[in-house]
């Protein structure tokens, strides 16, 4: 899916959420409702300081919409996106050491898929 896309998908979203309609995204921004809706439905392609824009307001990320190729992994991750930024800095660093542990323990142990696996690798792992 082209990024373009992917960025309408992910402007949709992050609009509902803020409970918005999109011509109250279309004042916030600066722009008519036909252009919101254009891009929320995947019609239009914007520049890159009109994406700016949508990015920066809505709160979403960038690097998800640029290197994501599956737009529903897009909205998953951009949704936890904006949940992290509620955290307070020492539970974000907390969850960082958790995420970075399971990226070790994955990149180990790339055959385990299952709690049944999961078991075994660490039984291996005692003896």
């Amino acid at each position: 899916m082209e990024k373009y896309k992917m960025l309408g998908c992910a402007v949709r979203q992050a609009r509902e959420e803020k409970g918005w309609t999109r011509h109250e995204l279309a004042d916030r921004i600066g722009t008519d409702t036909e252009a919101v809706s254009r891009l929320e439905d995947g019609m239009d392609d914007i520049s890159m300081s009109e994406a700016a824009g949508y990015i920066f307001l809505l709160n979403i990320s960038p690097n998800i919409i640029m290197y994501e190729d599956d737009v529903e992994e897009v909205l998953l991750q951009d949704r936890m996106f904006r949940e992290l930024q509620k955290l307070k800095p020492e539970q974000l660093d907390r969850l960082y050491e958790s995420v970075r542990h399971i990226k070790r323990w994955r990149e180990n142990h790339p055959g385990v898929a299952t709690v049944e696996d999961y078991r075994k690798a660490l039984e291996n792992e005692v003896q």
